[in-house]
């Protein structure tokens, strides 16, 4: 209840520590103290008297794995700052830029142009796990300068990706949101170090996961206090080879009829091809996406390869996709569904 005094939460959770296989810990959300318990739910013994006059619920999670996520919660936010833009404003949200950071005054041209036209944030990677160990793997820590010094002369936020939860806080001293890679999303250790930092998380879909293991993942940043995320969808892989993978339209939809975060949806990595892209993109609007995540380069031949030169996007033409991007969800806003 509001105004519990700290001294009960914390004979609270000392309570629930002291059962075998028990952990438990309090979280603050939304205005809202939670204490969150992981493990047998059958070990946990019943509130005493002095606890169970300031406990306002208890919530199961044995069915779906999650609650804190859920719509039922009300902890959710359906908007998510990033730098100075908001992803689920009403506006169409696009960050854009190289999968990751090589040439800097390649990307820093690319990146001027981006601005403007009309990207909200760059994305560009230092840690890549790419498929082999001998492709490019990022420039790493190595590269935090860069990355600082193109945040500063373009005046956007920075997307980046990171795969170490060691370097969670070193990459939060530079980069204004941290993205989880989809064969990050079922790293649970970086997971739960992401929920203890003061900065947005973009939580890329799993490639072969379900919409409730994205949300349960989703779960484990929130379980430890951070709600700022942004769920994107982008892609799931399936027999066909037509696309690089199957974009995944209908787990925007899912996620919307679940939870209110704000969901993006990257049409490059989705599709993998360039004349896909544009299509993608406007069908994902259809289904209720808040944004995208694009690849775009001014100079992809330049790319180490194998490079994703590909799927890249021209960041001459992002004004265009965006706009078109706006009028389609202005159709969809206007259908009665």
């Amino acid at each position: 209840m509001p105004g519990t005094p700290g001294s009960v939460i914390e004979r609270l959770v000392g309570r629930l520590r002291a059962c075998p296989d028990v952990a438990a810990w309090a979280v603050g959300l939304a205005g809202r103290t939670f204490v969150v318990v992981s493990g047998d739910e059958s070990r946990v013994p019943a509130l005493d008297a002095a606890t169970a006059e300031v406990v306002l619920a208890e919530h199961s999670t044995t069915d779906r794995g999650y609650w804190l996520v859920g719509r039922e919660s009300r902890v959710a936010p359906d908007q998510v700052r990033i730098g100075r833009g908001v992803v689920g404003d009403g506006d169409v949200w696009c960050a854009a830029g190289p999968c990751a950071l090589e040439s800097v005054p390649d990307t820093l041209e690319t990146a001027h142009v981006l601005r403007a036209q009309g990207a909200r944030a760059l994305r560009m990677g230092l840690f890549k796990p790419r498929s082999s160990p001998y492709h490019f793997q990022g420039k790493g820590r190595g590269g935090l300068a860069d990355l600082a010094a193109i945040r500063a002369e373009v005046g956007l936020p920075v997307v980046t990706e990171v795969l170490d939860p060691r370097d969670v806080q070193v990459v939060a001293e530079v980069a204004d949101c941290l993205q989880v890679d989809t064969r990050n999303m079922s790293n649970r250790a970086l997971l739960a170090e992401l929920g203890t930092i003061d900065r947005p998380v973009l939580l890329m879909r799993g490639l072969r996961s379900s919409v409730s293991d994205w949300l349960r993942a989703a779960e484990f940043v929130f379980s430890r206090g951070n709600r700022a995320i942004v769920l994107c969808a982008r892609g799931v892989a399936t027999f066909d080879d037509s696309l690089a993978f199957q974009p995944d339209f209908g787990a925007i939809l899912a996620v919307r009829q679940r939870c209110d975060l704000p969901v993006v949806f990257d049409p490059s990595h989705s599709t993998g091809r360039r004349h896909a892209i544009a299509p993608a993109a406007l069908a994902a609007f259809a289904f209720g996406a808040d944004g995208i995540l694009l690849e775009s380069f001014l100079r992809p031949e330049r790319l180490y390869r194998p490079g994703d030169g590909d799927q890249m996007y021209p960041p001459g033409r992002v004004a265009e996709l965006l706009e078109a991007c706006r009028q389609v969800r202005a159709v969809f806003d206007r259908v009665d569904v």
